[in-house]
């Protein structure tokens, strides 16, 4: 049945592609955005409300009338931002928007969390919701916030708030405005990384995952998590398959102690000029890490399912040509064009 649904984070790439997927699913639609943030891509039909993830009044103002909350706002990026910042806005922001909900009489909301919250090891191995977690030992900040904001989350169920998780995985798929996970695609097809260590990672499509946040909002049983993943690949052929479809040499397979030391000067370099650094020590270690999730789960009771690798990626690619961030000089993207 319809709903009146907010959603916090809706001018990012999953936040874009769940507003849209709700939108075309009959749901009666409110963003909450900032106040700089670009609205023009949501749909025509959506009412836009200005604030911040603190805002205690603007929050109460974005719930008046709200009978479902989607919680896609926060920070989806490795080694950008420091611990503080992580937890601000992974955390302690998702305790503000559920706890305002929970006071607006809002009755069921779907919080965005990710597979990191699983860690990752050091040999392929797939994991599911039934499995131990490793992430706040591996030292990597947004880990840890993911970890911590997901059980902050979970948390208000027993207080009376309807409450769904779900895990994405390594989003890639069209709508990438602002640089996240899916322009490592436009990063490759640039020829933009020199190297990359092994690891791996499970590749899943932004609007399969917007439909699994629709589909977890509407018959997800609260109190759980679901995992949305996609294509289980080591990096040693997510690589090669991408630039092979953007026509362009894959770039060669670095041993970890050399990419660790890359990043390491990396680092003090832009600390030195007072920049923020594009490789850093927390990226090449979550790189190395294989993150091979199943989503079995979200599968048998949200209908879950994952479109093929190719499209998935030709589709990130067209995108990224049709909007000018691409030059399509090769036979491969000028046939995408």
């Amino acid at each position: 049945m319809p709903r009146s649904v907010l959603v916090t984070g809706a001018t990012g790439l999953v936040g874009l592609a769940v507003a849209r997927e709700l939108a075309s699913r009959g749901h009666r639609l409110k963003v909450y955005a900032r106040a700089t943030s670009d609205v023009a891509l949501l749909p025509p039909s959506a009412e836009v409300v200005r604030g911040e993830l603190g805002d205690a009044a603007a929050l109460r103002a974005a719930l008046r009338g709200v009978e479902a909350l989607v919680h896609v706002a926060g920070i989806a990026t490795i080694g950008q931002h420091g611990a503080p910042e992580l937890m601000a806005t992974n955390v302690a922001g998702v305790e503000a928007v559920l706890g305002a909900a929970l006071a607006a009489g809002v009755r069921r909301a779907v919080v965005t969390s990710s597979t990191a919250v699983l860690g990752g090891t050091r040999r392929p191995q797939v994991r599911d919701e039934g499995s131990p977690s490793n992430a706040e030992a591996l030292g990597i900040p947004y880990f840890a916030s993911k970890v911590r904001g997901e059980r902050a989350a979970l948390a208000f169920a027993a207080r009376g708030l309807e409450v769904v998780a779900v895990r994405p995985s390594y989003v890639l798929g069209p709508g990438d405005v602002h640089g996240s996970s899916a322009s490592t695609v436009l990063a490759l097809a640039r020829r933009r990384i020199p190297a990359y260590v092994e690891g791996g990672a499970s590749f899943c499509d932004v609007r399969d995952v917007a439909a699994g946040h629709a589909d977890a909002l509407e018959r997800g049983r609260s109190g759980e998590a679901y995992v949305l993943g996609g294509h289980d690949l080591a990096m040693s052929e997510f690589i090669p398959r991408v630039c092979a479809l953007a026509g362009v040499p894959p770039p060669p397979r670095v041993p970890y102690p050399v990419a660790w030391a890359a990043a390491a000067g990396q680092e003090l370099g832009a600390r030195l000029r007072g920049r923020r650094a594009a490789m850093t020590r927390d990226l090449v270690r979550a790189a190395a890490l294989y993150t091979f999730v199943s989503s079995a789960k979200a599968e048998r009771e949200l209908g879950y399912r994952v479109r093929p690798f190719e499209g998935m990626v030709r589709d990130t690619l067209a995108w990224f040509v049709a909007r000018g961030k691409l030059q399509p000089d090769t036979p491969e993207l000028r046939a995408l064009a």
